[in-house]
């Protein structure tokens, strides 16, 4: 049966308020109340089961905070030894961090220890902006303790509404077990020689430098102390230093080893002349014999390092001569003649001024182990301390002397003196230098003579073959020629000088030009008969304070018959009265 145009129509409206019924029936009254804010979680990166395990006392802990209805804008990071449960009511004080990670040095007091570590997350419903790392407390109730005294104080501290409700209430929470490892401890390098092990030279007077290095699994903040032992390692009568010390100098004044016998205590000092520090003294350096330092390390925990320290380092030796003259004589010559010239010098000079008191002076011989690279760099000798310990160790070695004598040959050890030399002969406690050089094909590298003489600058004529004459100097001098005393001063002439009797001298002689307040002591003859160089140049100078005297060239090329043949003994002779040396 075919249905009916009006039938359809009317089936569609019944259907269509049918469903507007249903629509309206649905509808529920919604309440207008506001929902409560959903606190965050947080989670540590593992769940053990039974426990961590114990391991160090450094450890990378990682976590994560989850909101339900909003975002993680922060944390509050509690560390607490010998806990393993969140105490109730809270007393942990808490840091702020904003990251999700740290490396955290558990601070051990002993050799084994147990932390809790307690991190709750904080969602976005907290509006008080805290800086990273402020400190928050939960008793009486949440508060930034500004101070830090763990009290709350109205006029310093901040209250923290609304924490409580943004925050995670239950904390993730792990307990660490921790086990103290001991430290270790090892040599550091000469600075100047990067295969070298930093250690007294073989042999030396009774001053050394010694540094080390320490390392903790722990964190090295853990290491506590140091402690050094001399010629004894069960450390029995050790002396302790903290542990930012890491570099010692051993030195015995001169009043005391004058009077010692076999052994002697030295002082124990830190830092650089002229602020070096005594922290006390060490026994049992034993003087004109073989030594050893031994150092070990000692962590918070009190553990000590399982292998100890040993100076020197295997296959090393550390001979302490005892100082005995009032006069040393530093060796920086390494030419062919060096016997020769070191004999020139004790039979000729030192041997026939102050009726020989001075004969049996003592040496420090620094040219031995002294090379030259091919491009010109000089390597210190062997028995000059790491590059680190020239201040103190060879100061310190200088003042144990009224007087030094360093002569050298062209190439002299510029570095070791510009370190150590005008320290020694300008400080109160130091001494009297007569400084004796030959200069290379080059004036004065890097100006490294005005560092520790009364020197403006040296005359950078170039003596390099072929020269054209007359010159400001020269390479060759004659054999018999004079250097005159300089007459400026009627009252103080020094004796004159004379070359030997060789027919030339061959070295690079260039003027020098002194300080305003220096006072030149030798000008060499005019060269009249060959017409090499110009006019009396300048040789030798002595400071104001009549402390350093710096020679221009090699004293022992003057040996002619000037002066009845006293020349060079008469020349120091002079020297050691205008010191108060005789």
């Amino acid at each position: 049966m075919k249905r009916s145009k009006f039938s359809t129509i009317y089936a569609r409206l019944i259907v269509f308020i049918t469903l507007i019924a249903i629509a309206f029936g649905c509808v529920k009254e919604l309440s207008n109340q506001p929902v409560a804010n959903a606190t965050p979680q947080t989670f540590f990166w593992l769940y053990p089961d039974n426990g961590i395990s114990a391991g160090i006392s450094k450890q990378e802990i990682r976590w994560w905070g989850e909101d339900a209805d909003g975002y993680v804008i922060g944390y509050l990071l509690a560390i607490e030894p010998d806990l393993l449960l969140l105490p109730n009511p809270d007393t942990l004080t808490y840091s702020f961090v904003t990251s999700s990670d740290s490396v955290i040095s558990f601070p051990l007091r002993q050799k084994a220890e147990t932390f809790l570590v307690a991190v709750r997350a904080i969602d976005n419903s907290f509006r008080t902006p805290l800086p990273v790392g402020a400190k928050v407390r939960m008793i009486p109730f949440p508060y930034w303790d500004k101070n830090g005294n763990g009290v709350f104080d109205p006029s310093t501290d901040l209250k923290l509404d609304g924490l409580v409700g943004a925050m995670d209430p239950h904390a993730a929470k792990l307990a660490f077990p921790t086990i103290n490892t001991p430290p270790t401890i090892d040599y550091v390098y000469d600075l100047s020689k990067p295969t070298s092990i930093a250690q007294p030279p073989p042999r030396t007077f009774t001053v050394a430098s010694f540094s080390w290095i320490g390392h903790d699994l722990d964190g090295d903040e853990t290491i506590k102390s140091y402690r050094i032992s001399l010629n004894d390692s069960t450390f029995a009568n050790a002396f302790t230093v903290a542990s930012s010390v890491t570099t010692v100098t051993l030195a015995v004044p001169r009043l005391r080893s004058d009077a010692a016998g076999s052994t002697v205590s030295a002082d124990v000092l830190v830092g650089t002349s002229p602020n070096l520090r005594n922290l006390g003294s060490v026994n049992g350096l034993k003087l004109d014999a073989q030594n050893s330092l031994y150092v070990e390390a000692v962590d918070v925990a009190g553990d000590s390092s399982k292998a100890f320290l040993r100076f020197p380092a295997a296959g090393g030796a550390w001979f302490v001569q005892k100082p005995r003259s009032r006069v040393l004589v530093v060796d920086d010559y390494t030419k062919a003649d060096s016997g020769v010239v070191r004999q020139f010098y004790r039979d000729s000079v030192f041997a026939r001024i102050s009726g020989g008191q001075f004969a049996n002076y003592d040496v420090l011989d620094i040219s031995v182990g002294k090379t030259v690279s091919a491009t010109g760099v000089l390597q210190a000798g062997t028995f000059v301390p790491a590059q680190q310990h020239l201040n103190p160790a060879l100061i310190k070695t200088l003042k144990l002397y009224d007087c030094v004598f360093w002569y050298t040959d062209p190439i002299p050890s510029l570095v070791v003196a510009q370190y150590t030399l005008f320290d020694y002969w300008t400080s109160p406690d130091g001494g009297h230098l007569i400084f004796s050089t030959e200069f290379q094909s080059i004036n004065d590298p890097s100006g490294a003579l005005q560092d520790f003489t009364p020197l403006d600058s040296v005359s950078s004529v170039s003596l390099v073959a072929p020269l054209t004459y007359p010159l400001q100097g020269d390479n060759q001098i004659p054999g018999g020629y004079l250097l005159y005393p300089d007459s400026s001063l009627s009252s103080d002439i020094y004796p004159t000088l004379e070359f030997g009797t060789k027919f030339t001298y061959s070295f690079n002689m260039r003027p020098i030009y002194k300080n305003p307040a220096a006072r030149y002591i030798y000008h060499l003859q005019p060269d009249i008969a060959r017409g090499h160089y110009i006019g009396m140049p300048n040789i030798a100078v002595i400071d104001e304070t009549k402390r350093m005297v710096f020679v221009g060239l090699s004293l022992h090329y003057l040996t002619g018959s000037a002066n009845g043949g006293q020349g060079v003994a008469a020349f120091f002779s002079k020297v050691f009265t205008e010191f108060g040396l005789q």
